[in-house]
């Protein structure tokens, strides 16, 4: 039963409350004020009411009269004053003027006995509520005024009843003050903490508004670029394009890898993983290379571990393997796998870009076979004509001085076919895979001296000068390639050189060991953006065409090919008009 009563309370002063909230909208800036002031003045004419009821004591009407007044009057000047303009503590007359009029009220119907006197905690209330401690003072000072005023005003004795009767009201009105201080103080601080939580809660909405906008905008972006991206890769039909996930399955399957391997989109995507294109053989040989812990020969995951393996480790890979199509037909494929990752650095899958390069290994591999047959062909017909040429020269019956030099252009031109024949056959090892070298101690000065002395008479005849600058410089290499490489760069550097210039050749200790041979020339030059192509097969500069300047543009590959099977590097600077240098640098020891 209390605890019904105790709510049907709860909702009795919630509801008053949230009228009186209403009203004090509609009464202006200062309704607040108004507000407070409205409980005891609506208990003030209750009051007043029930003096009209037949046998109420009224022993001064003028009394009565004037307590009417100031209470009207009060609420009157709640609402017409501007009280936001003032000090806070402005306020305080208001309830000091409701303790006044039950003052008067109270000695009008009875003194001492007025039933009325509990009126008083309505201002009380009011002036604790405020903040500070001065409405406590002014509560209780007032209170005492109230319950001592029928002595002020009516003349009545001071007795001990009148004496004792003020000091406990007083102290009750100073507890209930200071209780109700303490309560609105602590309320007070509870709405500040609400109100700061509102206006964290507000700023945290708005925030969240915005991001949620944000994240609207980006996830739009996001999807309208996997279209476009889409739409892209499904527009690609030269290259099979394919993505996966991070354990391999398809996700994405273009119209390229449609027509490369005669599977349709449906019944790859979710169902196959990238591995299932693949050559099985080479992909078990991949993984028997990469992991040698004896990881689950059957698990499908290792062999996708080890196809995208270098892309995992950063180092993107474009390589050769063997695609197997759904009609069972093989296929050469050049494949590069790169790795997709998150925001966070997690692989999130990979991407695989294949073209078919059947048709192009396989004319580059009749290609090789045709030069060495062709090479190993002109080779043997060649060493019998230089064998009977020497037979010839050397023999007993005695040549006239015309014949000797017909001989020696047959010579010259046979020995130049046979050191063509050889640079065709080493081109054919490089490109095969199969060139080596053999490296022992040998010195780089010598090398360049030997070549020096070789070039001298053809520098000679054309009018060039030779200028060599030699320093004893050991280290591991292959003397026969190496020189052949020098051998190049040096007749080059001649070929190249109007007669009246000059090559310097030069050979030091590199910083870091090895050697740095180097060869300069004032010829003709090359042009700019044809540098980068020096080193390919056939290759020849337009300065080289141009000029008449014989040659098939196989010298500077082989020699490329010999300084990086060493480990070194080869440099070319130009300017045209100017000469060339091109910079060999061999380390002391060639890589394993």
């Amino acid at each position: 039963m209390s605890e019904i009563w105790s709510s049907e309370r709860t909702d009795l002063v919630t509801t008053t409350s949230r009228y009186l909230r209403r009203l004090a909208r509609h009464l202006g800036p200062d309704g607040d004020v108004v507000e407070r002031q409205l409980p005891f003045v609506g208990m003030f004419f209750v009051a007043v009411l029930t003096l009209l009821i037949p046998g109420a004591r009224v022993t001064s009407p003028v009394e009565v009269l004037i307590a009417g007044v100031l209470t009207a009057g009060q609420l009157v000047a709640a609402r017409l004053l501007p009280w936001s303009r003032w000090p806070e503590g402005a306020q305080d007359i208001l309830p000091m003027v409701q303790l006044l009029a039950v003052a008067l009220l109270r000695s009008g119907t009875g003194g001492p006995g007025s039933p009325y006197t509990t009126l008083v905690f309505f201002p009380v209330i009011a002036l604790a509520s405020e903040t500070g401690r001065r409405g406590i003072v002014l509560a209780t000072a007032g209170v005492a005024g109230v319950v001592f005023s029928p002595v002020l005003l009516s003349s009545v004795p001071v007795t001990t009843d009148t004496v004792i009767r003020t000091l406990f009201v007083t102290l009750v009105a100073f507890v209930v003050a200071a209780t109700v201080h303490e309560i609105t103080a602590r309320l007070r601080a509870r709405s500040r903490a609400l109100l700061s939580l509102q206006m964290d809660q507000a700023t945290l909405l708005d925030r969240a508004r915005a991001d949620a906008v944000e994240l609207a905008r980006v996830a739009n972006q996001r999807r309208a670029a996997r279209d476009q991206l889409v739409s892209v890769i499904d527009s690609a039909t030269e290259q099979a394009i394919i993505a996966t996930d991070a354990t391999g399955m398809v996700e994405v399957f273009n119209a390229g890898a449609e027509a490369l391997l005669g599977y349709g989109q449906g019944e790859v995507v979710g169902r196959m993983r990238l591995t299932d294109f693949h050559d099985r053989a080479e992909l078990e040989a991949r993984r028997e290379m990469l992991f040698s812990d004896n990881s689950p020969i059957d698990h499908p995951q290792t062999l996708v571990d080890a196809l995208v393996a270098p892309a995992l480790a950063g180092r993107p890979e474009v390589r050769d393997w063997t695609y197997v199509a759904r009609d069972g037909a093989r296929m050469t494929v050049r494949l590069a796998v790169t790795r997709r990752a998150e925001s966070d650095g997690t692989t999130s899958g990979y991407v695989v870009v294949a073209t078919d390069v059947t048709s192009e290994r396989e004319a580059s591999r009749l290609q090789d076979e045709f030069v060495s047959l062709v090479s190993h062909e002109l080779r043997t017909p060649l060493t019998s004509v230089l064998g009977y040429l020497e037979l010839l020269t050397d023999g007993t019956d005695p040549l006239s001085d015309e014949q000797r030099e017909y001989l020696t252009v047959i010579e010259r031109n046979a020995r130049r076919q046979l050191r063509l024949v050889g640079d065709l056959l080493l081109s054919a090892q490089v490109d095969a895979g199969r060139f080596s070298i053999a490296p022992q101690r040998i010195d780089a000065a010598e090398i360049v001296s030997a070549a020096v002395a070789a070039a001298t008479p053809v520098a000679e005849a054309a009018g060039i000068e030779l200028v060599p600058s030699v320093t004893s410089t050991p280290l591991d290499a292959d003397p026969v390639r190496l020189a052949q490489a020098v051998d190049n760069l040096l007749s080059n550097a001649i070929k190249f050189t109007p007669s009246g210039g000059t090559v310097r050749l030069t050979v030091a200790p590199g910083v870091r060991g090895g050697a740095v041979v180097e060869v300069a020339d004032s010829g003709i030059g090359i042009p700019p953006d044809e540098l980068s192509q020096l080193t390919n097969r056939f290759f020849r500069a337009s300065t080289a065409t141009r000029r008449a300047i014989p040659g098939v543009g196989l010298g500077l590959s082989i020699t490329k090919a010999i300084i990086d099977a060493h480990g070194g590097t080869l440099d070319i600077t130009s300017t045209l008009g100017e000469g060339t240098t091109f910079s060999i640098t061999v380390p002391a020891t060639p890589p394993g």
